[in-house]
C-alpha cells in the first residue's frame, strides 16, 4: 500500500502526549469493553436481535414503548444510504452478542473501489453522489483526512475534495490507485445518524463517518441517554457560507433528563457534546442534564453550550440540575478540526455560555474533570448577553466550578483563556497559568505545566 502523505490535511497515525494518558486508557479501554445494553437496562417489551447478515430494514416498524433493537456485535449497518435512524418513543437501541461494537456509518460505501469512480482529469477522481452536501473522508479508517475545498480549481494536492452542489457531483484529487493504496475510503455526507425522541436509550454502539451530526435528539426533549457507545469522526458538511457541522451528540432547544455517560467521543469537527438553542423565538430550559464520565478527544470543543435568549429579545433561558463532571477532555483543537476551519480561534475544552443570558441557573456542577492540553484555549468562557461590553456579576449564581485538574503546555500558543471578553488570557509560566485558570475554577484539585 501507499505510504499516506498529506501535507495539505492531517494524518491520524500522529501521536498526542499529554497528561492524562493512563486515566485516558483506561476509560476508553472500560467503554469498548462495556457488558451488554441486556446487562445494564431492564427491557419490559419486546426483545429484537439484529443480526450482522440482516439490513436495517429489519427494524420492525410497529415498535412499541418498552420494547428494544439489539443489534449485534460485529456488525456494521451504513445508515446514510438509507436515511438516518430514528429511535422511536419509547425505545432502546443496543448490542447483543461478543466481539466489537455494532457500527453504524454515515458512508453509503467503501469508496476504495475504482468501479464506483469516473476519472475527470488525470489525478482528480469524481463520483455522483445525490442529495446531500460531502463533508469528510477518511481514509484507511484513520489515518488520512480529506480536506474540503470550496470551489474544484482549489482542488490541487492529494486528499483534497469539493461537493458541487448544482450537480451533485463530488471531486477528489488523488495521484495513485485508490483501490490498491487503500483498504477503505470513507465519505460521509449531510444528515444525522441516529435521531432521539424522548424516553429513549442508545447503548453500546459505535457511530463514525456522519457529516453533520452522530446522535441528534429531536427539540426538548425528555428522558433519554446516550451511554457506552463511541462515535467518531463526525462532522464537515456545509450548514451555510462556510459554517460546517459537527458535533458528536447535540441536544437542541431544550431538554429534561438527559444523560450522555460513559462514551468516547473523538473527531468531530466541532463539539463533543453540545447543548444548545438558537434564535428560536422560545424560551429555553435545561434541567437535569448529567455529561459526566466521558472520554472526548482531540474535538474542536469537547463540551459547548449556548443559549440565545438575549436580555433585549424579552426571552428567558434557565439551566437546573446540570453537571459536567469526571470527564477527560483532551487536545481540543488539533488535527483537521483546527486546521480546515475559519474560526480557528474559539477552540477550548468547554466552551461555555456565548451569547447566552441565563437569568435561571440552580445546582450547576463542573467539576472533577481533566482538562488534558488544548491548543490555545483550555476555557472559552462568556456568560453575559449579546452585548459584549455588559459582564453578569460573579460569581455566578447556582453554578460551582472545582476540584478540577488542568494540564496544559504553553510552548505553542501563550493563550490558555478566554473569559468574558474577546481579549485572551495569555501565561508566560507557571504562576500566570495558575492565575488564568482560578478566573474560571477558583478550586483546582491540580495545575500541571507540560513541557
Amino acid at each position: 500500500m501507499k505510504t499516506l502523505k498529506n501535507s495539505s490535511g492531517y494524518d491520524a497515525s500522529i501521536k498526542y502526549f499529554g497528561g492524562a494518558e493512563k486515566q485516558a486508557k483506561e476509560m476508553r479501554d472500560a467503554i469498548l469493553n462495556s457488558p451488554n445494553t441486556e446487562d445494564i437496562y431492564e427491557i419490559k417489551g419486546t426483545k429484537y436481535y439484529i443480526k450482522k447478515d440482516m439490513s436495517v430494514d429489519s427494524i420492525p416498524e410497529d415498535l412499541q414503548p418498552g420494547d428494544a433493537v439489539l443489534f449485534e456485535r460485529g456488525g456494521l449497518w451504513r445508515v446514510q444510504c438509507k436515511e438516518k435512524l430514528i429511535i422511536p418513543e419509547g425505545v432502546i437501541f443496543g448490542a447483543f452478542g461478543t466481539g466489537e461494537k455494532p457500527k453504524f456509518y454515515g458512508s453509503a460505501y467503501n469508496y476504495a473501489n475504482n468501479s464506483l469512480w469516473e476519472k475527470h482529469t488525470e489525478n482528480i477522481w469524481k463520483k455522483h453522489m445525490p442529495s446531500r452536501n460531502a463533508g469528510i473522508v477518511v481514509f484507511d479508517e484513520k489515518y488520512a483526512l480529506g480536506v474540503k475545498q470550496w470551489a474544484l480549481e482549489d482542488v490541487k494536492q492529494n486528499y483534497d475534495f469539493y461537493f458541487d452542489g448544482p450537480t451533485d457531483m463530488f471531486f477528489m484529487y488523488y495521484d495513485g490507485d485508490l483501490e490498491k493504496d487503500f483498504s477503505s475510503i470513507e465519505i460521509g455526507q449531510r444528515g444525522d445518524i441516529i435521531t432521539m425522541n424522548s424516553n429513549t436509550v442508545l447503548d453500546n454502539v459505535c457511530i463514525r463517518y456522519g457529516a453533520s451530526h452522530g446522535v441528534k435528539m429531536e427539540h426538548n426533549v425528555q428522558n433519554v441517554a446516550v451511554t457506552n457507545c463511541e462515535i467518531g469522526f463526525i462532522g464537515g458538511s456545509m450548514q451555510f457560507d462556510q459554517v460546517r457541522f459537527g458535533n458528536g451528540v447535540e441536544l437542541c432547544l431544550g431538554a429534561k433528563n438527559a444523560v450522555i455517560k460513559n462514551n468516547w467521543v473523538y473527531e468531530c469537527y466541532d463539539a463533543g457534546l453540545t447543548f444548545q438553542s438558537w434564535r428560536s423565538g422560545k424560551d429555553t430550559y435545561y434541567e437535569g442534564i448529567d455529561m459526566s464520565e466521558n472520554l472526548i478527544e482531540l474535538c474542536y470543543y469537547g463540551i459547548e453550550f449556548f443559549t440565545t435568549c438575549f436580555e433585549t429579545s424579552g426571552l428567558r433561558s434557565g439551566y437546573k440540575d446540570m453537571k459536567m463532571c469526571d470527564n477527560i477532555i483532551r487536545f481540543s483543537g488539533y488535527t483537521w478540526c483546527h486546521e480546515q476551519r475559519p474560526d480557528k480561534w474559539m477552540l477550548s475544552h468547554i466552551r461555555g455560555g456565548q451569547w447566552a443570558w441565563v437569568p435561571e441557573c440552580e445546582n450547576f456542577k463542573i467539576t472533577g474533570n481533566i482538562f488534558d492540553t488544548a491548543r490555545q484555549y483550555m476555557i472559552h468562557w462568556w456568560w453575559h448577553g449579546v452585548d459584549k461590553n455588559f459582564i453578569h456579576p460573579e460569581p455566578h449564581v447556582g453554578l460551582t466550578v472545582e476540584n478540577n485538574t488542568y494540564y496544559q503546555s504553553l510552548s505553542n500558543d501563550k493563550r490558555c483563556m478566554l473569559y468574558h471578553t474577546n481579549i485572551p488570557v495569555e501565561a508566560q509560566n507557571y504562576d500566570e497559568l495558575v492565575a488564568a485558570v482560578k478566573l474560571f475554577d477558583k478550586n483546582p484539585k491540580e495545575i500541571i505545566l507540560l513541557d
